[in-house]
């Protein structure tokens, strides 16, 4: 936590605020989880992505939220099925962010990680301490996956502070928020290389250029245009 203070400090944030943050009664450490890495059956999610219902309902979601589809389009080049195609293998269209407290799962990870690799997860927990005094907001009340990924579009808070956009003006990024999480996931894509090779910056947003890319490419023209 030390590294993490500092980091912080040299920021520019006050140490009044730092202090509170870092001390707060509510950091607890999470049981050590371990979780074998498995291939992902990408038959099974072609199958259920490209089936009528799971269509019908990225139309329905481009719909609902049209302005923000519209707004990263036109801003980012981006179009708007690509962008949905990653919500819909992220998060089911927002119905799984995740429940695990994000500050308390990435304190966990950087204290039981081994000293080798410990400071990757300080660099997020410093990521996502940045955001909550930049924007002024508990902490605490962020819920994601164990590992730390945040909102419909599932990112990581270094990918957050880096990518993130204020699609509603409002101060903050809330990715929980499609004004928000939309043009966000856009300004990744872009940020990654868009413009040069759509399938590689996919790629990069999912860590592996198997099954993900083609998936989210395929699903996209399947929508209406």
């Amino acid at each position: 936590m030390e590294y993490v203070q500092k980091q912080l400090l040299d920021a520019g944030f006050e140490a009044p605020r730092v202090s509170t943050l870092l001390t707060d009664k509510r950091i607890k450490l999470y049981p050590i989880k371990t979780v074998a890495y498995k291939e992902p059956d990408w038959q099974l999610i072609k199958d259920k992505l490209y089936g009528e219902s799971y269509v019908q309902r990225g139309n329905d979601y481009i719909a609902l939220h049209q302005a923000a589809f519209d707004a990263a389009e036109r801003d980012y080049g981006v179009p708007k099925g690509i962008l949905a195609g990653i919500i819909a293998i992220e998060t089911a269209f927002g119905t799984n962010t995740g429940t695990t407290g994000t500050f308390n799962a990435l304190y966990s990870r950087m204290q039981q990680w081994p000293s080798t690799t410990w400071q990757g997860q300080a660099a997020q927990l410093t990521a996502l301490a940045k955001h909550c005094l930049q924007s002024k907001i508990d902490c605490f009340t962020i819920q994601g996956s164990y590992a730390g990924a945040m909102g419909i579009v599932q990112f990581m808070p270094i990918s957050l502070l880096a990518y993130g956009v204020d699609g509603d003006k409002n101060g903050s990024v809330d990715l929980l928020n499609p004004v928000d999480a939309v043009p966000s996931a856009a300004n990744f894509l872009v940020g990654h290389g868009w413009n040069e090779d759509q399938l590689k910056s996919i790629a990069r947003y999912y860590g592996s250029s198997v099954g993900y890319p083609e998936i989210v490419m395929h699903y996209a023209t399947l929508l209406k245009p």
